[in-house]
């Protein structure tokens, strides 16, 4: 059955806009454009790269749904859905480093107990987090993991990056500003 087909069976009225006016969906614009930049602010914090939006997109909504609204006179829209309020202890900083644990049965004697991942999002398919391993390239959904919400797998490199730069550009200066007061 087509979407055309179900929408007549239901009797809802299907709407399209002008081509070029978004304007004229005010409500869905401006709500898109809050994700935006809700997803803007948390990339940005951790110096993600862009190929996390589409995590960045689902973890923002996530957070948004457990967040009050104004126009629900105070209330979450997860409230409104179950009437009740969301517990916000399990939220984490998008972006820091997440120490996942390695389970007994998938590591040797002497393999580490822990990978160093990037915390991504929540699972909605199970309780727990999503985190990514830029090394392995590969995600896992896990409960047992330790936060370093301070810290960015992407900054800390770039930090080390710059500081070695900045070094080299500090030292050049100075050499030449000691050769241009000693003069002739």
């Amino acid at each position: 059955m087509s979407f055309t087909t179900y929408l007549k069976m239901h009797r809802i009225q299907r709407q399209f806009t002008c081509r070029y006016t978004p304007q004229q969906n005010g409500i869905a614009e401006r709500k898109n454009m809050h994700i935006t930049e809700v997803v803007r602010a948390l990339m940005a914090d951790k110096s993600m790269p862009h190929h996390y939006w589409a995590e960045a997109i689902a973890t923002a909504v996530y957070i948004m749904n457990k967040t009050p609204i104004v126009t629900m006179h105070g209330m979450t829209p997860e409230e409104k859905y179950n009437g009740r309020k969301p517990d916000l202890s399990h939220l984490k900083v998008f972006g820091c480093i997440a120490y996942v644990h390695v389970l007994d049965e998938l590591r040797t004697k002497l393999d580490p107990k822990a990978k160093k991942c990037v915390f991504i999002g929540y699972s909605l398919e199970q309780k727990g987090y999503i985190c990514y391993n830029p090394v392995t390239h590969k995600m896992r959904v896990s409960r047992d993991v330790v936060f370093d919400e301070t810290s960015s797998w992407y900054v800390d490199v770039k930090d080390t990056i710059g500081a070695d730069a900045n070094e080299h550009v500090v030292a050049k200066n100075v050499g030449q500003q000691s050769q241009t007061l000693s003069g002739p």
